[in-house]
């Protein structure tokens, strides 16, 4: 049985080694290995392109990096909102009871909101639109003055349709908190480490597929014969008359832009990340180095994180242009251009999917109405209503059982 692979992300990688010793695998991927956890290196270190960290609750991750001789870090991350230009941290209660913004009353509303998220079921509420949902449960001084500037720099123009569902279920997912922050976890060193460790013995192939065609009771990929498919890249990218025979609703992406500086001087004393709510550029910064120790890479590591849609304004800034204006903007909060060493741009033009309300009726199951053509990725079921690494993992390793049980055992 050979089956094609398309895209070397963590979906991909992880159906491959799902199917060792079952099947001849081959993962074609025109770019980096590894998707959006693919790296970047200096002379010194490597570091991923796009900020990571993963959860006590993504057991599949955790589990496959102790398979693979690796070992997850957790430590406590602290958290700060930026309002006016001003950055306040949101940690322990006496920080939380200072912040100058809502009233004693709200941050009670917030505090019960997040305690109460954990035990809801949130996809009771993928109907329902985010904005409605704060505004009823939360009040219109909680929606417009700490969600609204969050949702509007995380979805642009689209986040009046998010739905609730996701809001709740990233709220629950971001509780396991301690009075000090929030425990998240690392793979000492980087990610790349996962990255380097599930390629080994893999067939990749740095090719970009250019044609998929059905051909009896199989395919062609680029010409040559596969008994399988399953396809883990972005659907945007998918070939039209694929997607139409197998089944494959519409569903919108947004895009990300990260900046990713090496400094000689940190933004904040010690946030890990911190919200942006009146910036027009990036939604949040992301100091790495007050996560992981400041020795590991002899400068500091920030990210200043954007989305927008494919066709946005943002995405489609050349990278000097953007190198500028991430400049300009971080001067804002006391960052200054001789405290920069170096700054690198990365885009992803499909980074994810948005959640709109409804798009529980969307996504994509694994096996589709194209026989021997699977679907595994961003739009599976373990990467709903938050994409994360551990989705991903999940989601190859459900979608290589599919394959089993179909055709192999």
């Amino acid at each position: 049985m050979k089956v094609a692979i398309v895209g070397a992300g963590l979906a991909g990688m992880s159906c491959a080694l799902n199917l060792e010793g079952y099947a001849d695998v081959v993962i074609f991927e025109k770019n980096d290995v590894g998707g959006l956890v693919s790296y970047y290196c200096t002379g010194n270190y490597c570091i991923e392109k796009f900020y990571h960290h993963c959860f006590k609750s993504d057991r599949e991750l955790i589990e496959l990096a102790k398979n693979l001789g690796l070992k997850v870090t957790w430590r406590i991350a602290r958290i700060g909102y930026a309002f006016d230009g001003k950055i306040y941290p949101l940690n322990t209660p006496i920080e939380i009871l200072k912040y100058p913004h809502l009233s004693l009353i709200d941050k009670i509303k917030l505090a019960v909101f997040t305690l109460k998220s954990k035990r809801r079921d949130y996809l009771k509420e993928d109907d329902r639109g985010v904005i409605e949902g704060i505004k009823e449960e939360l009040g219109e001084n909680i929606l417009n003055k700490f969600f609204m500037p969050l949702l509007k720099a995380k979805f642009g123009e689209y986040y009046g349709n998010v739905s609730y569902a996701w809001l709740l279920a990233r709220v629950a997912i971001r509780s396991n908190r301690k009075l000090s922050g929030e425990e998240l976890g690392y793979i000492r060193h980087g990610f790349h480490r996962l990255i380097e460790k599930m390629r080994e013995g893999l067939n990749v192939r740095k090719e970009e597929v250019r044609r998929i065609e059905k051909i009896g009771k199989g395919f062609e990929v680029n010409g040559e014969r596969f008994d399988i498919v399953v396809y883990t890249a972005p659907l945007p990218t998918l070939d039209e008359k694929i997607k139409k025979a197998a089944g494959i609703q519409e569903i919108k992406y947004q895009s990300s832009v990260c900046a990713l500086i090496g400094a000689k001087e940190s933004v904040t004393e010690d946030l890990y990340w911190t919200n942006v709510a009146d910036s027009n550029i990036f939604g949040a910064i992301i100091e790495h180095t007050h996560f992981m120790p400041f020795e590991d890479y002899g400068e500091h590591i920030i990210y200043l994180a954007s989305y927008s849609t494919p066709n946005g304004w943002l995405f489609n800034k050349s990278n000097d242009e953007l190198r500028k204006l991430y400049l300009r903007e971080i001067s804002r909060f006391g960052l200054s251009e001789e405290d920069v060493n170096w700054i690198r741009i990365f885009k992803a033009k499909y980074s994810g999917p948005i959640y709109e309300k409804g798009y529980l009726k969307k996504i994509t199951p694994y096996r589709t109405k194209l026989k021997g053509f699977y679907v595994a990725g961003m739009t599976s079921p373990p990467n709903y209503p938050e994409r994360s690494m551990n989705g991903s993992i999940k989601a190859g390793i459900e979608v290589a059982q599919a394959i089993k049980e179909d055709f192999l055992l």
